[in-house]
């Protein structure tokens, strides 16, 4: 999978360069524009929110033994 994102400077594909990770939930992505007479690049930002709350995991249900014929 490839990230691309709109270049902010002609309006062509930006395609995802490399990828830093600062945190849990934070990355840095350098992106440089597939238009080559352009050829502008930019780093964005991307974070999950929200990063304190894990969404809680749900118990297990028990199953029911099926009985057959009794």
């Amino acid at each position: 999978m490839r990230f691309t994102i709109k270049c902010p400077h002609c309006g062509a594909r930006g395609i995802a360069r490399s990828i830093e990770k600062v945190s849990p939930t934070s990355w840095l992505l350098d992106f440089q524009c597939d238009d080559v007479t352009c050829g502008h690049t930019y780093r964005t930002q991307l974070d999950m929110y929200p990063p304190e709350t894990p969404i809680p995991r749900r118990t297990r249900r028990e199953t029911a033994a099926l009985q057959f014929g009794e």
